[in-house]
């Protein structure tokens, strides 16, 4: 319903023209930006290209699997990411995204923080993996359905994420568009 929404809402304020120019015009959020440089640094360009674990071997993160929530710990410089065994792995992919965000921008521990620093910590996280996961400058590139639930299922097969995951990214995708 959110793509219908914006869509149309989108759509009767201009024309369908205006809508098209919009996406050739969306500028990226310096995060956004990161996430390009970062991947195309490391000859990411496509969703087939967009192997979290391959990536993480070459940054020398170590990653296991146990049955325990996913975290991210650092031994004498040394990143292991525990993955929680029991998710599913598209499930998996988005967690470890989230803790990339850790080791790659936050740098590590935060134990030591007051806890509402580590609340927000928490939500910047999240909100990279949505980026990370389902990097804009793929997403652009694509040609989605008007249906929202056919447009997530594409995303999410594509990316290799979560349905769930592929509209919440979607929305903020959209969203950033109908502000424009």
């Amino acid at each position: 319903m959110f793509f219908q929404t914006i869509l149309l809402s989108s759509i009767n304020a201009i024309n369908l023209e205006g809508m098209l120019h919009m996406l050739n015009t969306y500028t990226q959020s310096h995060l956004e930006d990161w996430i390009e440089r970062f991947l195309r640094g490391k000859q990411i360009t496509s969703p087939s290209d967009l192997e979290l674990i391959e990536l993480c071997r070459k940054m020398n993160i170590f990653i296991v699997q146990h049955e325990k929530r996913t975290c991210m710990t650092e031994i004498c410089g040394v990143y292991v990411v525990s993955i929680d065994s029991r998710s599913d792995p598209f499930q998996q992919r988005c967690e470890l995204a989230h803790e990339l965000w850790h080791i790659l921008i936050e740098g590590g521990n935060n134990a030591a923080m007051p806890l509402q620093w580590k609340q927000y910590q928490e939500y910047k996280a999240n909100y990279f993996s949505y980026h990370f996961c389902i990097p804009t400058f793929m997403l652009k590139n694509l040609s989605l359905p008007a249906d929202q639930n056919k447009a997530a299922l594409l995303v999410a097969d594509i990316f290799k994420v979560t349905c769930e995951f592929a509209k919440h990214r979607l929305k903020i995708y959209f969203n950033k568009l109908s502000r424009r």
